[in-house]
């Protein structure tokens, strides 16, 4: 048997990516980034399920380009890897160990829980919002998790920009109605 050091291993050079599709992909990674940890509420999962739609945009370039709202589509592949992500959790959650089987386990302390205690009740509600008014959604994680404005959020969605500030307000109330806030006062004579 040979040892490892006995072997060649020849390192792999990066592959030549087309000059346009790093420009598009450096200018909007920080926003995908964003969007994708607002969904996964983990940076490494943000970072996986990234690069998982980078690959798959990548493969459609051609096809991106030729669309009216390079954009929009680059959105709708990363939502798309997003949903994939969480079906091969929920695939694989039935052949995992729990962390009470592991002895070695990095169970979380009290002070990682503290840290995601405000998020459940508005993750619940606009995973609620998602189905009841999907676009709703969509705007207002792109408007306060994305932190993009407002003409380009109607770029994304394919939508005015009127539209996309009818959606986050009306996506703001719900979002107030469906984690039980009450309401602001905005707006009352």
């Amino acid at each position: 048997m040979t040892s490892a050091d006995e072997h060649d291993f020849d390192v792999i050079e990066p592959a030549e990516l087309p000059t346009d599709f790093e420009a598009f992909f450096s200018q909007h990674m920080g926003e995908f980034i964003r969007v994708a940890g607002a969904r996964t509420r983990n940076p490494h999962d943000a970072d996986e399920v990234l690069m998982d739609a980078a690959v798959v945009m990548y493969r459609k370039w051609e096809r991106i380009l030729a669309h009216p709202n390079p954009i929009a589509l680059a959105h709708r592949i990363l939502e798309g890897a997003i949903v994939d992500f969480y079906r091969r959790r929920a695939r694989t959650a039935d052949r995992e160990v729990s962390y009470g089987e592991l002895t070695y386990a990095d169970v979380p302390t009290a002070d990682d829980l503290l840290l995601l205690r405000g998020h459940d009740r508005l993750d619940r509600a606009l995973a609620e919002l998602e189905q009841r008014a999907p676009l709703q959604a969509s705007c207002v994680r792109l408007r306060y998790l994305a932190e993009l404005g407002f003409a380009e959020i109607a770029a994304r969605l394919d939508i005015t920009s009127n539209a996309a500030k009818a959606n986050v307000h009306l996506g703001l109330k719900n979002l107030n109605r469906l984690i039980d806030l009450p309401d602001s006062g905005k707006g009352k004579s």
